[in-house]
């Protein structure tokens, strides 16, 4: 059996450049949030499983369901939705199946003594906002053969990336293609207010560095608030180093340090590219002030 996690381009590279998959959460009956449930699934396109994409005018009611989804990681303002339908990966159902935190829908909702209804009402959720149904609608679609939740499993710890069999991106309707970030993840980040550097500049500096290969979708701009310093942030697995544009100072890390050398090469690289830097800035900072109008 095969089984996919399906999601968007931004979170790919988080999940790249983190553990591995660990994300998730799981919504019990009477509303408690239940986070770092991972979700995947035997049926291989993402139809039916309730994923955003990218198209959804949010509510209120919608962004605070997110912020609340998100949990702890939810530090960012909500900009909108990403595509979580384009990226597939097909991981390591045999690994996965030998876990004791790695469970069938069914039995996972057995396990939190959730009535069985309840999973039907989500695998409708899949597809249909219930509340916007009728009785007589909500019926109907108990039964009907669309719903996926007969396809679900949930793990409730990290899949490592190691664990991550292939990566592919949806480059027309239902058709897969191995991803490239080029071809494919560029444009969709720019899509959400994220930049990254141009291969050239990513030649420049991984020629100058000893240590660390930085690749696409690793070193990113993002303005998350109008007035906020420009920086530029430097991730590598389970390590990230934040550096001012305008100066090329060192301003925050989470996880490994890189080593002294490297974090040298980088500040001044980020000073004397300050000008092209600030640019992607502009335009990340334009995005997020074209979504708050």
């Amino acid at each position: 059996m095969k089984l996919y996690h399906f999601t968007g381009v931004a979170m790919l590279h988080s999940i790249l450049t983190s553990e591995g998959i660990n994300k998730g959460y799981f919504q019990l009956s009477d509303g408690k949030m239940l986070y770092g449930h991972s979700w995947y699934t035997s049926y291989p396109l993402p139809y039916g499983h309730g994923l955003v994409d990218g198209t959804e005018v949010l509510t209120k009611t919608d962004k605070d369901f997110l912020l609340k989804a998100g949990g702890q990681d939810a530090s960012s303002p909500i900009r909108g939705t990403h595509n979580k339908r384009l990226i597939r990966l097909t991981v390591d159902s045999a690994w996965l199946k030998q876990q004791d935190t790695f469970y069938p829908f069914k039995k996972l909702l057995r396990e939190y003594q959730q009535p069985t209804l309840w999973g039907t009402v989500l695998g409708i959720q899949g597809w249909v906002k219930t509340e916007s149904l009728s009785d007589s609608e909500l019926k109907r679609w108990t039964k009907s053969p669309k719903l996926k939740h007969d396809t679900w499993y949930i793990h409730t710890e990290t899949l490592p990336i190691e664990r991550i069999l292939s990566v592919e991106f949806m480059e027309k309707p239902d058709v897969y293609v191995p991803y490239d970030f080029e071809l494919h993840g560029r444009s969709e980040l720019e899509k959400s207010g994220l930049y990254s550097i141009t291969v050239e500049q990513f030649i420049e500096l991984n020629g100058m560095l000893q240590e660390e290969d930085f690749t696409g979708g690793e070193i990113l701009i993002i303005c998350p608030e109008p007035d906020a310093e420009p920086a530029i942030v430097f991730r590598k697995r389970n390590s990230a180093h934040v550096f001012a544009i305008g100066d090329g100072r060192l301003m925050g890390s989470q996880g490994a340090t890189f080593i002294p050398e490297s974090l040298k090469i980088i500040s001044e690289w980020v000073k004397q590219s300050s000008g092209q830097l600030m640019t992607l800035w502009n335009r990340s900072r334009e995005n997020l002030l074209r979504y708050d109008a």
